[in-house]
């Protein structure tokens, strides 16, 4: 914006001289407070500043506050080091080179929108050639460097309306508070975008695509949202958490990846109104724990056959991932629509609609997990547990429509205990219910509760470690879990064979 001059009414010499004031000198006295008021705050030296295909030129003669304003066509890579709004029109192309980002960001409070970003790929021997014919920046860097396209390292940083192709790492950003990308388009790189130590992370409405190992990838960062996203047809992983907290993962498209979003060793995250479908896992969840809720997801389709013939998850939990929440989610079409799988506990499953799945529900070495209110229906198995001993009711149990019990007293409520099938399974749900569940209305806080409550049964066996002696060293060891689980052979559950009774001992 160019430098802007204002002469406000009281500073002429005819305000100043004269003891009377007219109606007009009052009312437009008015209107300027009133302009100075609602003014936006841009800096008084602030200009807007043409580009040519330069950029580093003019961002080095712009003042702090300033624009500048870049035409089409093929410009230089540049660096920002001083707060800037850079406006690409016309979808301006820079390219990156060999571990030389096209877009380097060093000051706070900087916005970047409008460009067009081509990347460079993965070339180890290029690399290592570069950096071997110029020692002195091989000196102050190192060789597992990826090549990105935008690196960022100032905070307060926005990136709107861009295009990123090709890349190693396409958007590289660590130890940054207070980011937001916006409407990116991220294609054919090696990862999307890499958000490590950082906080107060927004990204919305991107869509990433064709990647070889994570679309978007987030390590040891909190209050991330990623809203809206569409992440689609990467390699390997969609979306991972991996050591985070607190972030709220919404409203994305995670379709055909191998594993469309993946939480490692996270804690309260909320995870809603999230579809996940064709993909090999939909969405994961290993030795993960302190509540984080999954709630109001769709897992849809997620099977893989390249990968292993007519396999995939809707949602898992896996490897010792606890105290999690499972609500209102919807798995359908998929081998294990839900899955809880080695050492996981804790857990409550409520509300939840399975159907037309091998398995609805499929529980491997685990305890104490809650599941209640849920519906399973057109399933070939619609629960199923191996080697585990979990809740399955507590005031009502599931409803399950192989269920061929009576209900003498009206009640909603089965007479006869539905016998969940299952190599060594002695669980039951004692109060299984006659029609779909329809009356969910329990919170979080609630099902905690229930979870306090009802899942009081003792380790197992395997969770005790094992102590030994050797060379005259005590060593002490616990079973390692494997990941993914080998699944057992499993078949349908016949209905028609009488269920064996025990107690109920809620």
């Amino acid at each position: 914006m160019p430098p802007m001059s204002i002469t406000w009414p009281w500073s002429s010499r005819a305000c100043a001289i004269s003891g009377i004031k007219s109606p007009g000198i009052i009312i437009f006295t008015l209107l300027a407070i009133a302009l100075f008021i609602f003014m936006p705050s841009y800096p008084a030296s602030a200009s807007i500043i043409q580009a040519g295909s330069d950029i580093q030129t003019a961002i080095n003669s712009a003042k702090a506050g300033d624009t500048i304003i870049v035409g089409p066509g093929e410009v230089s890579r540049f660096q920002v080091d001083r707060p800037l709004t850079i406006e690409g029109q016309g979808q301006p192309i820079v390219s990156a080179a060999l571990q030389k980002p096209a877009i380097k960001v060093l000051s706070d409070d900087v916005t970047i929108t409008g460009f067009r970003v081509i990347g460079i790929g993965k070339d180890t021997t290029a690399k290592f050639n570069y950096y071997m014919q110029n020692p002195t920046e091989a000196a102050g860097s190192s060789f597992d460097e990826p090549n990105s396209a935008v690196v960022i390292m100032g905070n307060g940083f926005s990136l709107k309306n861009c295009s990123i192709f090709g890349a190693q790492l396409a958007i590289s950003v660590e130890n940054v508070r207070d980011l937001v990308l916006q409407n990116i388009t991220i294609e054919g790189c090696d990862t999307g975008a890499s958000i490590l130590q950082s906080a107060q992370v927004k990204v919305t409405s991107c869509h990433i695509t064709n990647c070889k190992k994570y679309g978007i990838d987030i390590e040891k960062s909190s209050d991330v949202v990623l809203d809206n996203n569409s992440i689609v047809n990467n390699t390997n992983v969609g979306i991972l958490l991996k050591e985070t907290d607190e972030d709220v993962i919404q409203d994305n498209i995670l379709s055909t990846n191998t594993f469309g979003l993946s939480l490692w060793n996270a804690s309260y995250n909320q995870i809603r109104r999230n579809r996940a479908d064709h993909n090999y896992y939909g969405i994961l969840v290993t030795a993960s724990s302190n509540y984080n809720n999954l709630t109001d997801n769709l897992a849809e389709d997620n099977s893989r056959s390249e990968i292993m013939k007519g396999f995939g998850i809707g949602i898992s939990l896996q490897e010792n991932s606890s105290y999690n929440m499972l609500i209102r989610n919807t798995a359908k079409g998929n081998f294990n629509g839900l899955e809880i799988s080695k050492g996981c506990k804790y857990n409550a499953v409520y509300d939840n609609n399975a159907s037309d799945n091998k398995h609805g529900i499929r529980l491997n070495e685990n305890r104490n997990n809650l599941i209640f209110g849920n519906n399973f229906f057109r399933n070939d198995i619609n629960a199923y547990e191996n080697l585990s001993l979990n809740i399955w009711n507590t005031t009502i149990g599931n409803y399950y429509n192989d269920y061929q019990g009576k209900d003498g007293n009206n009640d909603g409520i089965g007479d006869q205990s539905y016998s969940l099938p299952g190599p060594e399974s002695h669980s039951f749900d004692y109060r299984p219910l006659i029609r779909p569940y329809r009356e969910a209305r329990l919170n979080s806080s609630q099902i905690r509760d229930e979870v306090k409550k009802y899942a009081v049964y003792g380790p197992a066996d395997y969770e005790y470690p094992t102590i030994s002696k050797q060379n005259g060293v005590v060593v002490i060891s616990r079973k390692t879990p494997s990941s993914p689980p080998k699944w057992t052979n499993s078949q349908a559950f016949d209905a028609s064979a009488p269920p064996f009774q025990k107690e109920n001992s809620f």
